[in-house]
């Protein structure tokens, strides 16, 4: 037990601080048996879907091992609360911004209960001990309250392979500095008895035209993911004493997904994934993605009017014959030219058709 309350207290050290310039949400994790077990985990597949850039979608597949007699054991999702410019009041006893929680075990739908923790030590001896739910009056601060949440539910574990379906969203985190960002605890499958997991597979989609990094923590190289679509990625070194600090990989991901297998993963860290936000000046530097679109300045002079107006095609990487658009947009990351492309402004966005019209 001194093992998983020295890991709960690292999670919590390691969650990005935000003061009024931002917010946390909440992170993903793994379920996690409450007491010692011999069950371990043979596969798990982790799909994260960002939506609308507002949620994360979560679906997970694990087989689950189980060597002896069928037994019945406690298992649970640790949903840290969230911190900085945001109400943290539970919503109907759940956490505020987490949502859709479902969990099925060999095709049957599971009930869970919610309990409210301060530390790794409510599930002393396997019974999760839990603080009263909080009132209104309860709170002290909103914005940092002192427990998280607890997602529990008996799981009937029989002989051998057993399926575990489980999914939820939760909304997006940001501040000033990034666009958006969000996280996920991988460590937490150590908890179960092979203390890895012998088949992972994590599939992330982010969307199209877009720009992110993750922070190597838990892979070493852009090499480790496969892109499957259009896309490339940078290695990134990390910017001592700055937001930045660890190493990472840049992607820019005109469509499709990411993905990332490994067998007997023997996990070191956990998912951090974030974009950017661009404070741009002149069109010295044009965005990937739609949703940094807002924060492109006002064109000076034609050229920049031009550059924006051919913002959709570049995207797509257009090949252009005017030779000043044809320089500005190689020197761009994220421009990938496929000289197959041919523009036709019929199939594009609502979005797009509406932005080329503007800067007509």
């Amino acid at each position: 037990m001194k093992k998983n309350f020295v890991t709960v207290i690292l999670i919590l050290a390691n969650a990005p601080a935000f003061a009024n310039d931002g917010v946390f949400y909440a992170k993903g994790n793994q379920l996690i048996p409450m007491i010692e077990t011999d069950i371990s985990v043979r596969k798990e597949i982790l799909t994260l879907k960002k939506v609308r850039n507002q949620f994360i979608e979560v679906t997970v597949y694990y087989e689950f091992f189980n060597p002896k007699v069928e037994k019945t054991i406690t298992v649970g999702f640790e949903a840290f609360s969230p911190m900085g410019d945001v109400d943290g009041t539970p919503v109907k006893g759940h956490h505020p911004h987490m949502r859709d929680f479902t969990v099925a075990m060999n095709n049957s739908l599971l009930k869970y209960n919610v309990a409210y923790v301060s530390d790794s030590l409510y599930s002393k001896g396997g019974a999760i001990k839990s603080l009263p739910m909080p009132g209104a009056n309860d709170i002290q601060d909103v914005n940092y309250v002192d427990f998280y949440y607890v997602y529990h539910f008996e799981a009937k574990f029989k002989k051998g392979i057993n399926v575990v379906k489980h999914t939820y969203n939760y909304d997006l985190s940001g501040s000033v500095d990034l666009n958006y960002h969000f996280e996920y605890v991988l460590t937490a499958a150590s908890r179960w008895s092979n203390k890895q997991i012998d088949d992972f597979t994590l599939i992330m989609d982010v969307g199209e035209f877009e720009t992110f990094s993750m922070d190597k923590t838990f892979f070493k190289s852009a090499n480790d993911w496969l892109i499957n679509g259009i896309g490339k990625a940078e290695e990134v070194k990390g910017q001592p004493n700055t937001a930045y600090q660890r190493d990472a990989v840049k992607f820019h991901l005109q469509k499709g997904n990411l993905m990332f297998q490994k067998k007997n993963f023997k996990i070191s860290g956990d998912l951090f994934l974030y974009a950017q936000n661009y404070r741009l000046q002149n069109q010295e530097y044009i965005p990937f993605s739609y949703n940094q679109d807002m924060n492109i300045s006002e064109p000076q002079n034609d050229f920049q009017r031009k550059v924006l107006k051919n913002l959709p095609f570049a995207r797509r990487g257009y090949v252009f014959q005017n030779q000043e658009l044809n320089d500005f947009f190689r020197k761009v990351d994220w421009y990938i030219p496929n000289p197959n492309y041919e523009p036709n402004v019929e199939i594009l966005t609502e979005h797009e058709k509406n932005w080329i019209a503007r800067w007509k």
